[in-house]
């Protein structure tokens, strides 16, 4: 059901690999090996490994809730924690509702909860948290989709995924030189791109898994 978020992320990590196979090339040449370019244009990868997990990980949320509101289920009969998302723009009423309104804002997110409308998800209610996806923030989308299996595909993988985010924090932000980031072997790359692109395909398939038994909605109601 998200073929296209697999193909899409598929996409983004072979140009990674892409990439990761020139810098190797140019290792190779003696000349190059340890030139200040090829450092830096290790420092720089990690942003460009981190745009391909974050573009996979944000399409395919926005394509599990895309495909939970097509499903047309009444509020009533999704799982307790899924509200938590459901009711998103029902928890945002409240936080921006100015004085006296606050009540109304409640007893409104209240009754939509038990109603039998059907649920309609802003797509894009996780953009925000998904700027940093780190290992704590696919815990979180897998507890509010309520999705059991691991997270990862290899608990490994946890230290990669955060090492990668801190990365690119580092450079993007300027805290850091790719100069300085870039310090890191080739080989080393290369087990950093298994672990985020298998990663992202795990999140991807446990998704789209997600979506035929209907996991979101109250076990009475399935």
């Amino acid at each position: 059901m998200l073929s296209g978020v697999s193909a899409g992320a598929t996409r983004r990590f072979q140009e990674v690999r892409t990439l990761l196979s020139y810098i190797a090339a140019k290792e190779s040449t003696p000349p190059m090996a340890d030139s200040d370019e090829i450092t830096m244009l290790r420092g720089l990868f990690f942003v460009h490994l981190y745009a391909a997990f974050e573009f996979s990980v944000t399409d395919a949320v926005q394509g599990l809730l895309q495909q939970i509101s097509q499903r047309r289920i009444p509020y009533a009969h999704l799982e307790q924690l899924f509200h938590a998302v459901a009711l998103d723009g029902g928890f945002a009423a409240i936080a921006d509702a100015g004085p006296g309104k606050k009540w109304k804002a409640r007893k409104n997110l209240l009754r939509l909860q038990r109603s039998q409308d059907p649920c309609q998800i802003n797509d894009t209610a996780f953009h925000r948290d998904l700027q940093n996806v780190w290992y704590e923030t696919l815990e979180n989308l897998f507890e509010c989709f309520c999705i059991n299996p691991p997270v990862l595909p290899d608990p490994r993988f946890q230290g990669y995924i955060d090492e990668v985010v801190a990365k690119r924090n580092a450079v993007a932000h300027g805290r850091e030189s790719p100069l300085v980031v870039g310090r890191m072997r080739t080989s080393d790359l290369r087990t950093r791109v298994d672990a985020m692109s298998g990663t992202a395909m795990h999140v991807i398939l446990q998704f789209g898994e997600h979506l035929a038994p209907r996991a979101f909605v109250a076990s009475a109601h399935r």
